[in-house]
């Protein structure tokens, strides 16, 4: 009997130190730079009488007209090709819209979408890390900021291309805190699909504080929520 009881306890025991090793983690892995430099309730958007046409038929049976201020959270939300990441491409000016306009500010914008592509394949894990140390930082902070996203030196020699989902979201993140000035937009595109649960834990725990805007395409419910979206969009 007492060995089972002991056996209970030891197992509560190491059930309580993985927590709070994962509690410190996620503590650790919060972004480190300042708020946005856009003031809350800019106009980010105005978009008008908004279409786009692919070969012969425009993607949306009724025109969009939507405005989006900074700071803001979004949810861009709809069934599969109802043209989310379309919207996504016009408002970031990567397409250009068949009908109506798009009038924005200056802004600075980051994407994040399920294959974290923003990341070079070819960089290994400490090239990526300087390509995104544009200020620059010490280089030691910035091995430090790796470390504290679970990218200790044995690693940093590892090439992305060989990075699964989970390390290139982290990797990701540490490279926006050593950028050190927040975007004022992030765009993510179902950015868990590749993500176990903890890292998707890791990931909201690192936007929740986030001051700039937030669009994102996700069909996780409970992430959106976690996310604490003001608006949405259906398409």
């Amino acid at each position: 009997m007492k060995d089972v009881h002991a056996e209970k306890i030891g197992g509560i025991s190491e059930d309580l130190s993985k927590l709070r090793r994962e509690v410190s983690q996620l503590q650790q892995m919060k972004f480190n730079f300042d708020d946005s430099a856009l003031h809350q309730g800019k106009i980010l958007f105005d978009v008008k009488e908004l279409n786009f046409k692919y070969k012969y038929d425009f993607l949306w049976k009724e025109d969009l007209n939507l405005q989006i201020l900074s700071g803001e959270r979004w949810a861009i939300k709809g069934n599969n090709a109802s043209g989310k990441s379309t919207l996504v491409k016009l408002l970031l000016g990567d397409l250009k819209p068949s009908k109506g306009k798009i009038e924005k500010v200056d802004f600075k914008s980051i994407y994040l979408d399920q294959n974290y592509s923003s990341l070079n394949e070819n960089f290994s894990v400490l090239d990526q890390a300087e390509h995104f140390n544009k200020t620059p930082i010490p280089d030691h902070e910035l091995k430090t900021i790796l470390t504290r996203f679970l990218f200790r030196k044995e690693v940093w020699n590892k090439k992305v291309s060989s990075l699964s989902g989970s390390e290139r979201m982290r990797l990701l993140l540490a490279c926006l805190s050593i950028i050190g000035k927040a975007p004022d937009l992030i765009v993510l595109d179902e950015p868990t699909n590749n993500l176990d649960l903890e890292n998707v834990e890791i990931l909201t725990s690192a936007l929740q504080d986030y001051k700039g805007s937030l669009l994102v395409i996700s069909h996780d419910h409970e992430f959106l929520k976690d996310l604490n979206m003001q608006k949405e969009i259906f398409l």
